[in-house]
């Protein structure tokens, strides 16, 4: 299976040159717009529109959300809550737990929150992955060189 394409931000010289970063963050950029606004669609729940506001808060930080993000959004946001009421049920009847339609229901906005969290990077995994991409990146190869220097010369004084 073909594993996801990483945003331009996160590339490293490795994987391309610079010349074609370069080019693929323009195009990035394009496709973003110029103004990201995100805005809480007006058709949720009030919980569900704490949790939206709470992720794209969370996430403005890492300026990787485009405006079109609102959709991935809202559905995370919905399938937070709905999981969160499930377990609620459930906490108050244990009983429901073998109720095929809720543990049904459970399974699937489960992994649609485990979709949106692999799109939208809120995963760990997808953090640290991203994270280590954007070291590697930011890393220069000048200053790794010297300290590597530092530390042949440290091991010759020992």
């Amino acid at each position: 299976m073909a594993r996801p394409c990483k945003p331009a931000k996160v590339l490293t010289d490795k994987s391309q040159t610079k010349a074609e970063i370069s080019e693929r963050e323009r195009i990035e950029k394009r496709l973003r717009g110029e103004k990201v606004h995100i805005t809480c669609p007006g058709d949720l729940l009030p919980s569900q529109k704490r949790i939206f506001r709470r992720i794209v808060k969370e996430l403005s930080g890492s300026d990787i959300l485009a405006s079109l993000d609102s959709y991935l959004l809202r559905l995370a946001a919905i399938c937070i809550d709905r999981l969160q009421t499930i377990e609620g049920m459930i906490n108050e009847d244990p009983e429901l737990l073998t109720s095929k339609s809720l543990m049904g229901s459970k399974d699937k906005y489960t992994k649609d929150f485990f979709r949106c969290c692999n799109e939208l990077g809120l995963s760990p995994q997808s953090r640290a992955k991203f994270a280590n991409l954007m070291a590697a990146k930011a890393e220069d190869p000048l200053i790794a060189a010297l300290a590597a220097d530092d530390d042949e010369e440290d091991d010759e004084e020992e």
